[in-house]
């Protein structure tokens, strides 16, 4: 499966940076993380919010053990690129991306990647300011809007449906969609009946309330 060109520049400073000692001579960090973007994608799953994926990854790789510093700054850009890559696809993460990279492959350019999912929460990137100036943060990619413990953004307005709105990070983009909500859903006065971007201050209506749509 083929990287989105600045999730293969981030790997690509992954050579230079602290992280060198570990790729040299073993495979490459951008095969490393398209390994792991394909497991992901071969485990996709159904979730209520649509397509979810595997959050933790184990990666193995081949050599010796390298030091804690260098295989931690590793993890860390391999779990930031997985993020974006799946912010890209629309993919939806029950926890926060963790990789670990362990060794003992038979050979130094050997790697393999097992994949799980644990659940977690993840750092917002979106909020919703409410009447009275309450703030429901948005945190998991394609989080469900609504009223009832079902709903990653919980809502209490009476007006609200249970499943009444979709909120989501695909290619680039912010979305919102409606799910066949009693009451609809609106974006700066027009009703949703398909898929809408979002734009950091739109203002979105579910049912008779009313929010202010924050980019974080």
């Amino acid at each position: 499966m083929s990287l989105a060109r600045g999730v293969e520049r981030r790997l690509e400073r992954l050579v230079d940076g602290l992280a060198a000692t570990l790729f040299r001579g073993r495979i490459h960090p951008v095969e490393v993380g398209t390994r792991i973007i394909r497991e992901a994608d071969l485990a996709t799953f159904t979730t209520p919010a649509g397509p979810g994926v595997p959050n933790c990854f184990r990666v193995t790789m081949g050599g010796g053990p390298e030091p804690p510093d260098t295989v931690a700054a590793a993890e860390g850009e391999l779990e930031a690129a997985f993020a974006e890559a799946a912010a890209e696809r629309g993919w939806r993460l029950e926890g926060p991306p963790r990789v670990t990279i362990g060794f003992g492959g038979r050979s130094p350019a050997s790697v393999a990647v097992e994949c799980s999912v644990e659940a977690g929460d993840s750092d917002p990137y979106a909020a919703l300011k409410g009447p009275g100036g309450r703030v429901h943060l948005i945190s998991a990619n394609r989080s469900v809007v609504g009223r009832g413990g079902g709903a990653d953004v919980a809502l209490t307005a009476e007006d609200v449906s249970r499943r009444h709105a979709l909120v989501w990070r695909e290619a680039g983009r912010l979305w919102v969609e409606d799910l066949g909500s009693s009451n609809g859903t609106l974006v700066n006065g027009v009703t949703v009946t398909e898929p809408v971007e979002l734009e950091d201050g739109d203002r979105i209506a579910l049912g008779g309330t009313t929010f202010e749509f924050w980019v974080l």
